[in-house]
């Protein structure tokens, strides 16, 4: 069930039809309901793997809040992690590490023959995994209490508009929310509103278009990667980073108006990435629930036990998790060559960083805001280049466009057109993103006069009348 179907828009109408209409207990117990009904529409058959996660989540994180002891603590959230990554590991990672160590062992000439599983990759599975999991590691860590009520916990995991796709929310965020009364007020309504009209514009109007601009340049090399048009490359990667972004910045845009709505107030996921001078902001404004939890549950810790034993250099373990990171997204070795590919970017930042702060103060306010406009642009294109790997269906693939990017590049009339087409499509989106650099408050939008609000309004309602595309579905589905 799309955001962006008229199903969708019939199944919110009626849960929030009924959601004014009940008291804060019966409201959890049908958002319960309503986001299980969700979920089975993607295929009713996984709903048992939510339901196992969020029982075995559920109770040892009681049993971890009543021992003293640390060994027993451990013991049990052992389980839930282990339960909670089995389960991930093997619908998501089986046959890709299957596949490897059987390709492995035949280099050496020892054969076996391959089973023929075909398992279907639950839609979702990556996030909730990773959001029950944050909430037994933080009961653990004694950061939050664990809850004694089963059905609002398993609202927390299951809360239908986060459920598929994110953010990754934290317990100490939303759980109390859900535990608490909530009060829906008229800025709740408005600012959620306009969360999902941009998240819809955003996919209609840009994400899909320029999903029709990857389908007309199809592969810009050959079959074989003998030929190829480095300038159709680069409009490939251009296309494809805006495509990625407005699709998945869409989606959480409209999860948060969605509960913006019903008084809920989850995190923010995106900040105008396009605009980071550094690979570091990037990261820092990009799928912000991932990068955090990413950095508190497996950075952090892993950099103390570091600090402890010094058996692993600081950059190394950037490279390590960005590794795991580029896993997270796909059981396919084009991703963990794209994580690979960051944590060597930001470990080389970090290392230059401490250099350049020492110069970075020193410097003339006309020097310094051309020096912040070039390290956008640089930044931008580095991020791009790594979506070269995302995009590659083979490491063949993948040398070939970097070989015809650097080697075959010229500026075609195909490429300018499509140049030209990409800047249309992602201009309103550059606009907004812009203006909403500084700190994400969409507050700010509704401080400008009526006019600019109206003229905002009818000129993008127009653009996704007039150039919208057939509905597809959202691209991070797959991860």
């Amino acid at each position: 069930m799309n955001f962006n179907s008229f199903r969708f828009a019939f199944f919110f109408i009626i849960v929030y039809v009924l959601y004014l209409s009940l008291s804060h207990k019966r409201q959890n117990r049908m958002l319960l309901a309503a986001s299980y009904v969700f979920y089975g529409f993607w295929d009713w058959r996984f709903l048992s793997l939510i339901m196992v996660s969020t029982l075995t989540d559920f109770l040892c994180a009681i049993k971890i809040d009543q021992q003293e002891n640390k060994a027993d603590r451990k013991r049990f959230l052992m389980i839930s992690v282990g339960v909670n990554l089995s389960v991930l590991f093997f619908f998501k990672y089986f046959n890709f590490f299957l596949e490897n160590f059987i390709a492995f062992f035949s280099m050496v000439g020892i054969n076996f023959e391959s089973p023929t599983w075909k398992i279907i990759l639950p839609v979702g599975i990556s996030f909730y995994t990773f959001q029950t999991l944050s909430y037994t590691i933080d009961v653990y860590r004694k950061q939050v209490p664990a809850t004694r009520n089963f059905l609002d916990y398993a609202l927390y995991v299951s809360f239908f508009p986060q459920l598929v796709a994110g953010p990754i929310e934290r317990a100490k965020n939303l759980l109390p929310q859900i535990l608490s009364p909530r009060t829906i007020c008229h800025e709740d309504i408005s600012e959620g509103l306009f969360l999902i009209y941009w998240g819809l514009f955003k996919k209609i109007f840009i994400a899909d278009n320029l999903g029709v601009i990857l389908t007309f340049i199809g592969s810009p090399v050959s079959a074989d990667g003998s030929a190829g048009d480095g300038g159709l490359i680069l409009m490939s990667v251009y296309a494809f980073m805006f495509q990625l972004y407005c699709d998945f910045s869409a989606y959480s845009d409209i999860a948060r108006g969605t509960a913006k709505l019903m008084g809920f107030h989850i995190m923010v996921n995106f900040r105008s990435p396009f605009f980071a001078a550094n690979i570091q902001e990037t990261w820092n404004r990009w799928h912000i629930s991932l990068t955090t939890w990413i950095r508190d549950y497996l950075y952090f810790p892993l950099a103390l036990m570091r600090i402890k034993k010094k058996h692993i250099n600081d950059k190394l373990l950037i490279i390590i998790i960005f590794l795991i990171m580029g896993l997270w997204h796909g059981a396919a070795w084009n991703y963990i060559l794209w994580g690979g590919y960051h944590g060597l970017l930001l470990a080389g930042y970090a290392a230059l960083a401490s250099k350049m702060k020492r110069h970075r103060h020193s410097r003339p306010m006309p020097v310094a805001a051309v020096l912040r406009f070039l390290s956008v642009i640089l930044t931008l294109h580095a991020s791009a280049f790594g979506l070269i790997f995302f995009q590659g269906n083979s490491i063949q693939q993948i040398g070939a466009w970097i070989y015809h990017l650097f080697a075959n590049f010229a500026v075609t009339s195909a490429a300018t057109e499509m140049f030209a087409r990409i800047i249309f499509y992602v201009s309103p989106l550059l606009l907004v993103d812009l203006l909403l650099y500084k700190n994400d408050d969409i507050k700010r939008f509704f401080r400008y006069p009526g006019v600019a609000r109206y003229g905002f309004f009818y000129i993008t309602l127009y653009l996704m009348v007039v150039f919208g595309e057939k509905s597809v579905s959202f691209i991070y589905f797959q991860f």
